[in-house]
């Protein structure tokens, strides 16, 4: 590992950075430091683009845990976290407080994220989840298609 001091946040002190060969993260602060990857030092290299398999608006089923075998419609995807939200899926009560005069408090059921990794997409013309293809088109573009009826996705 070798050892640099910047400045960082446009303060005027000056911290001590640490590079190291880990793969591509944020700046985890230990002991004062600052460490971060090589990565950050070459050229052009930027974070990888994060990816999940499912998008806002793709029928997905429940593969495991609690709400296993339900299918919903996504509502919103958050790459970073690897979570995805799925309408009437994973439900929570929220107590919320009242606000103001004349507002009482409620308890409100809403849909809480849950994991990517635990939902497929759901093919509605064999009733059966898939796992997705991706074929380009003759006009160049790229679609999703359905690797258990080979049918278009989008």
């Amino acid at each position: 590992m070798s050892e640099t001091y910047i400045k960082i946040n446009n303060k005027n002190k000056k911290n001590r950075l640490i590079y190291s060969n880990a793969p591509i993260s944020g700046r985890p602060k230990k002991d004062g430091f600052y460490i971060v990857s090589r990565a950050f030092l070459q050229q052009g290299a930027t974070n990888p683009r994060v990816k999940l398999h499912v998008k806002r608006g793709d029928t997905v089923m429940v593969m495991s845990g609690e709400d296993k075998g339900k299918t919903g419609k996504v509502i919103a995807a958050f790459p970073c976290e690897g979570k995805v939200i799925v309408e009437n899926v994973n439900m929570i009560k929220k107590h919320q407080k009242s606000r103001g005069v004349g507002r009482a408090g409620e308890i409100i059921e809403k849909e809480a994220p849950i994991f990517a990794s635990k939902v497929m997409v759901y093919d509605s013309a064999k009733k059966k989840p898939t796992r997705l293809g991706r074929k380009v088109l003759k006009d160049g573009k790229k679609v999703r298609i359905s690797k258990v009826s080979g049918e278009q996705i989008d």
